[in-house]
C-alpha cells in the first residue's frame, strides 16, 4: 500500500513539473503522462518508499542554520581569496555518521557539500569522506552539529552505538 501511495505522489509531482515545463500544452499531455508514469515507476526502484515520514515544518527549520552557515562559509572563502597568505591545510576527513542509511545520509552529504570549504566526496558504509579546505577548522564538530539537526528534522535519533 505504501508503494502505491508513494507512486501516486511521485506521479503527481512529475506530471505537475511536466505541465509547468510544457506550459500545459494539450499536445504534450500524452508524452507527459507516459514520461511521468515511467519516471514514477523508475523512482520506486531507485528510491524505495521508507517507513519514515519527512515533516515539512521540521525540514524548513533547517533553512536558517543552512543559510547562516553558507553565509559564514562564503565570507571565509572570500577572505581566503583576498588574503592569499592566509594559511590553508587542505585534506580529507572521514566522519562516521550515525544517521540511518538512505535519504538521511544523502541529505547530510548534500548539505556538507553545499557549505563552502567542505565537499562530501563519497560514503562507504557509515563513513562519510569529506574534503576540507582547512583541516585545522572544527569540521567534524560542524558535521556532527548538522547531523543532529537533520536527525531532529526527520524525527530520528542518531544511533549512539555507531558513533
Amino acid at each position: 500500500m505504501a508503494a502505491a501511495s508513494t507512486f501516486l505522489r511521485r506521479l503527481a509531482l512529475l506530471a505537475g513539473v511536466w505541465l509547468v515545463l510544457t506550459e500545459n500544452q494539450p499536445s504534450a499531455w500524452l508524452v507527459g503522462a507516459l514520461a511521468a508514469g515511467a519516471g514514477a515507476a523508475i523512482s520506486l526502484r531507485l528510491l524505495p518508499p521508507q517507513q519514515r515520514r519527512v515533516r515539512l515544518a521540521r525540514v524548513l527549520r533547517l533553512a536558517p542554520g543552512f543559510v547562516g552557515g553558507s553565509l559564514l562559509g562564503g565570507i571565509d572563502v572570500a577572505r581566503r581569496v583576498f588574503q592569499p597568505r592566509m594559511p590553508l591545510d587542505p585534506g580529507w576527513l572521514s566522519y562516521r555518521t550515525r544517521l540511518p542509511a538512505g535519504a538521511p545520509r544523502v541529505a547530510l552529504g548534500a548539505e556538507i557539500s553545499l557549505m563552502p570549504g567542505t565537499l562530501a566526496a563519497g560514503m562507504h558504509g557509515d563513513l562519510l569522506h569529506v574534503h576540507c579546505l582547512d583541516r585545522r577548522l572544527p569540521v567534524a564538530a560542524f558535521i556532527a552539529h548538522e547531523e543532529a539537526r537533520i536527525a531532529r528534522s526527520i524525527g530520528v535519533a542518531p544511533d549512539p552505538t555507531d558513533g
